[in-house]
């Protein structure tokens, strides 16, 4: 009963409400219409050269004067660990046929393999490179004859740019939707719980909970469980308005990372809730922390550019890896099981300090 209540209790007041129904809409919805037109300024691009020949050299050249700024890294076969650590955006691989298909006025495959850190980026470099390849297609610019003797050839196919990975997704919007999933948990969680317990304190109501013996614990399950639902049900939200805008991620993958993504983001809310003196600061307090998870969860901004240290720490935080996981299945249907793993460890951890900071309060004269 006391759960529905404080469920209740929330939803009733319409700026909560608001919040819950219409944030998340807006965000889908603004995600997938205006992050199409997200461009790239600079990135780490690495280069698996099989072929060796000068005309692979002379196309490598090509797409990097494109990119100013940008760096150029050449790799070998044991180029995975770069890609998984964020050290390259993106892989392309010059097949060994490279120059004999030229010569033979074949259309050849460079294959493209993605990061998933900063996915957005690995985005971008496709479709600038894509784009140029297509623009010099039919023309004589890759004719061998050309390149040797200036123009003498015509009708060339360019090299076609081929994402090596299945579900490589090259469109910005149906890239940022899936962590729009997760964001707008982290924002609405902490943004509502945040003055969960400190409302309680000034309006003397935990002073009266303990006069009449309410014992601690039912006091922080009945403020944890409607913030975990209300989690949950904002992720329902974005997940079936993402569905109908055809980004369909299986829910095998979306319920646990769902789950474990609410527990964290409620526990936390409620510990700041807790620890803060006056309304204010808690605000404060959350707007700052959903503000951190935003810029260093790899949503939308690239952390892999970030100074070393506080590269280190964002991968630390659930957001980062909840989102580095879904990301990383999409590309390669790469199981989760280590990030569940973590962030799991880590919420239960986040969930046990807000238990023991709850009982604190109580136990304060």
């Amino acid at each position: 009963m006391r759960f529905w209540l404080e469920l209740k209790r929330i939803i009733r007041k319409p700026a909560n409400l608001l919040l819950i129904l219409m944030v998340p809409a807006l965000l889908t919805i603004g995600g997938i219409i205006f992050f199409n037109g997200f461009g790239v300024s600079s990135i780490k691009l690495g280069v698996y050269n099989k072929d060796n020949s000068p005309f692979s050299r002379f196309t490598i050249k090509l797409v990097m004067s494109f990119f100013q700024g940008s760096t150029l890294t050449y790799v070998d076969e044991n180029y995975q660990a770069l890609l998984q650590n964020g050290s390259l955006n993106a892989i392309l691989v010059i097949p060994e046929n490279f120059t004999d298909g030229l010569y033979n006025g074949e259309q050849v495959n460079i294959s493209f393999i993605p990061s998933p850190v900063d996915l957005q980026l690995s985005v971008g470099i496709y479709n600038v490179i894509n784009s140029i390849f297509k623009d010099l297609s039919g023309s004589p610019f890759f004719n061998p004859q050309v390149l040797k003797y200036l123009f003498v050839g015509e009708g060339t196919p360019a090299p076609k740019i081929v994402p090596k990975t299945e579900n490589f997704e090259t469109t910005f919007g149906n890239l940022f939707s899936p962590a729009i999933l997760f964001l707008s948990v982290v924002f609405l969680t902490l943004s509502i719980g945040v003055l969960s317990i400190i409302n309680d304190r000034e309006n003397g109501l935990i002073a009266i909970f303990k006069v009449n013996n309410e014992k601690w614990y039912w006091y922080a399950l009945l403020k944890f469980l409607p913030l975990m639902v209300l989690g949950l049900l904002v992720s329902f939200i974005v997940y079936t308005i993402g569905y109908i805008f055809g980004i369909k991620i299986p829910l095998k993958i979306f319920l646990p990372l769902s789950l474990l993504c609410s527990i964290f983001h409620a526990s936390l809310a409620l510990i700041l809730s807790s620890l803060s003196p006056t309304r204010t600061i808690a605000n404060i307090s959350s707007i700052a922390l959903s503000m951190f998870f935003f810029f260093t969860s790899g949503s939308i901004t690239p952390v892999s550019t970030l100074p070393s240290y506080i590269y280190k720490i964002s991968t630390f935080t659930p957001i980062y890896k909840t989102i580095y996981a879904i990301r990383n299945y999409q590309l390669t249907n790469s199981p989760i099981s280590a990030e569940l793993k973590y962030i799991s460890i880590v919420s239960i951890i986040t969930l046990i300090g807000m238990l023991l900071i709850i009982k604190k309060e109580f136990s304060k004269k």
